[in-house]
């Protein structure tokens, strides 16, 4: 039986119903016998031939409809709880949490590259970096960061992690010659909520001329979001590779990154030494149009009539 205990922010928080075969919660579809055991889905299908393991009745097609309604209903706490995770929710929204979970098993970021196969948690990761890719860690913000052996002619990624305090950035750069273009994407390890709260400044510096620069601004991504996915569709910092070439001397390119996170309700605060005008004196203004004597008499909007004739006799 399911049994309750109280979570003072979420209220009850159900300890789910475990398949009597496997011991794992119950997952839908959840089918009972003739007797009415029910059995999780996996072990359902494994059944061969279709016979209850405990009475050794039928099994039939009859839904547990009950048990499945209390499974994605209930409200239960995160698998990851036993290594520090506090999050609960309800279980429909609980596979969507163990993607984003910070307490999760993490593979390598440059396992793109088929050079890492490390896996292990968030709070490994930095020395994993520190002992095996020195040279893709950036330890802290605005650190001149140097690519070199870059060439625009060649795809290619480059991959950085960034750790500021308990938080860790992931910093991706690739060069899509078919495209011609050249991607820049910051993600945080977190949820998009929290990802979403910060906001980073890319600024690439030339190695030719140190008075061109470009800087770019944006929200961070949160690393449940494939990278793929956010280069696909440009919602990040998008440079063509021949503007590039233009940052690059001897295949090297020079950046710097600046993460800050945005304040509760952030508004920005009205210039005190601004003058505020009247709107009635606004809207006055903005219907008055300064205009020289000449150009009132000659001008396309001399006056008419009367007005016209009194000018001319002056």
């Amino acid at each position: 039986m399911a049994k309750a205990k109280v979570n003072q922010k979420m209220g009850p928080v159900v300890e789910l119903p475990e398949c009597p075969i496997c011991l794992d919660t119950m997952s839908a579809p959840i089918f009972q016998c003739q007797s009415g055991h029910s059995l999780c889905s996996s072990c359902t299908k494994a059944l061969m031939p279709p016979i209850c393991p405990l009475c050794r009745q039928a099994m039939t097609q009859v839904r547990n409809w009950q048990l499945e309604d209390l499974l994605l209903k209930a409200t239960m706490n995160c698998p990851n709880r036993i290594i520090g995770c506090a999050y609960t929710t309800v279980a429909s929204n609980m596979e969507n949490h163990i993607k984003e979970c910070i307490y999760r098993e993490m593979i390598c970021p440059l396992h793109v590259f088929g050079r890492c196969s490390w896996s292990g948690k968030l709070k490994e990761m930095l020395d994993h970096f520190k002992e095996h890719h020195s040279q893709n860690l950036i330890m802290t913000m605005d650190q001149k960061v140097t690519i070199n052996n870059l060439n625009i002619n060649e795809d290619d990624r480059f991959v950085y992690i960034m750790p500021q305090g308990k938080m860790m950035f992931i910093v991706t750069l690739k060069i899509d010659t078919k495209l011609k273009l050249a991607f820049f994407a910051v993600q945080l390890i977190a949820c998009q909520k929290i990802a979403q709260q910060h906001v980073y400044e890319l600024s690439i510096t030339s190695l030719q001329d140190k008075e061109r620069r470009v800087n770019y601004f944006d929200h961070c991504f949160s690393d449940a979001t494939e990278t793929r996915e956010i280069l696909q569709s440009a919602k990040c910092c998008v440079m063509s590779l021949s503007m590039l070439g233009n940052f690059i001397n001897k295949k090297s390119l020079s950046f710097s990154l600046n993460v800050q996170r945005l304040r509760p309700n952030y508004q920005r605060e009205p210039n005190k030494n601004i003058h505020q005008v009247n709107p009635n004196v606004a809207k006055n203004r903005q219907n008055f149009r300064g205009k020289s004597p000449s150009a009132v008499t000659h001008g396309p909007n001399r006056p008419k009539g009367p007005w016209k004739k009194a000018i001319n006799q002056k």
